[in-house]
């Protein structure tokens, strides 16, 4: 680097001219003040017009999180509600006249071949089934009754005779066997209806509707009973009802967080619409629901009667769709969805888009532009 010679300083005193502090810190105030207002403009501009365009030569900086338009296949899924407990198997009446002598408890079992109740100290006695005994059965009397009844005889051990709907001296005689090993039975070979009671499986006692030593007559509902399956009972919603059909597998959440697997196991054909509310109008439980169980696991841990529990269903799916992440849409100023597609260059611009279904955090998009594989911008 040339450097200059500085010339000689004359003999001379240089004149020292006094000027005002004040004058320093005014000029000071006024560069500051013009820096804020270039500042401010600056701030403006972007606001108004956006970043300043890329120098010549560069790219725009591409956003940090993007996502590609997938073809895929999604399902309907959905959360429902419902809560734990038993199916209602309904209520057992007495058959015959006389002084209630004993009941089994609330909570009590029962399946075949225990005694559900004792009237005059005569017990009746549970049989599988699906039809009310109506009739006395006796040597020579044929018919369904007599074959529902030889069945459920064998099911409980007893044999020597053919079920075949007829009964014979040799069904006679088994049920002998059978009336003597049960106590407090006549031994009569004949099945008088009074005396067994027929169940399509074992039941739950839920409720007493009479107190033992009360006198009852033939229609005096004695106690209430549900089934012993586990079922998770949803009233679902009628416009809902092509969720689910029998035999769907689902997923239970317990009470306690963990998840079981569940199936469906009927689902209502009939609509039950819930109460009213005073002023007339249909209330919260107004809507029109059909009832769905889903039969649990005898081992499901965490099973707490009556206890709320959330249920995930998968419907129907659509197949051969093009979806984003639901995260990856934008509400447009002027109404609907969008989504910001990023082009080869790395430019950013928003796109309208028609929205379809929902489902595992993806969402069904449609739009000009958007084909399998657009990247689009995916905020953090």
């Amino acid at each position: 680097m040339s450097t200059a010679t500085l010339p000689e300083e004359p003999d001379v005193e240089p004149e020292i001219v006094e000027r005002p502090r004040r004058g320093r810190r005014g000029l000071g105030w006024l560069v500051a003040a013009l820096a804020a207002l270039t500042a401010l403009g600056a701030v403006a501009a972007f606001m108004v017009w956006g970043p300043p365009p890329p120098s010549d030569g560069q790219e725009a900086p591409r956003p940090e999180s993007t996502a590609r338009v997938e073809r895929t296949t999604l399902e309907r899924r959905e959360t429902l509600e419902g809560t734990l407990g038993h199916p209602r198997a309904g209520s057992f009446f007495a058959r015959s006249d006389g002084v209630l002598t004993r009941m089994p408890d609330v909570g009590a079992e029962l399946s075949a071949g225990d005694r559900a109740w004792e009237i005059d100290g005569r017990p009746t006695i549970l049989l599988r089934g699906d039809v009310p005994a109506h009739r006395l059965l006796e040597p020579g009397v044929r018919g369904e009754d007599v074959r529902r009844f030889e069945q459920a005889l064998s099911e409980l051990g007893y044999g020597g005779f053919t079920v075949d709907g007829e009964y014979t001296a040799l069904t006679a005689e088994a049920v002998k066997n059978w009336q003597r090993d049960t106590e407090g039975m006549e031994v009569t070979g004949t099945v008088d209806p009074a005396r067994i009671w027929y169940t399509s499986g074992p039941v739950r006692v839920t409720a007493h509707e009479v107190a033992v030593g009360s006198n009852v007559a033939p229609g005096t509902a004695l106690l209430d009973t549900a089934a012993t399956e586990r079922v998770v009972r949803i009233d679902l919603d009628v416009d809902d009802r092509d969720l689910v059909a029998e035999g769907d597998e689902v997923t239970v959440e317990m009470p306690g967080g963990e998840t079981v697997t569940g199936e469906v196991s009927s689902v209502g054909a009939v609509a039950e619409t819930g109460e009213e509310s005073p002023e007339g109008a249909p209330g919260d439980e107004g809507g029109a629901t059909v009832e769905v169980l889903v039969r649990l696991a005898d081992d499901a841990e965490g099973f707490l009667d009556q206890a709320p529990v959330a249920v995930e269903v998968r419907g129907q799916s659509r197949e051969d769709v093009l979806a984003v992440p639901v995260g990856a849409l934008i509400a447009l100023s002027g109404g609907g969805y969008g989504v910001s597609v990023v082009d080869a260059d790395g430019a950013v611009n928003d796109v309208p888009v028609e929205t379809g279904w929902f489902s595992d955090g993806l969402v069904e998009v449609t739009g000009d532009g958007i084909d399998e594989g657009t990247e689009v911008v995916v905020p953090g």
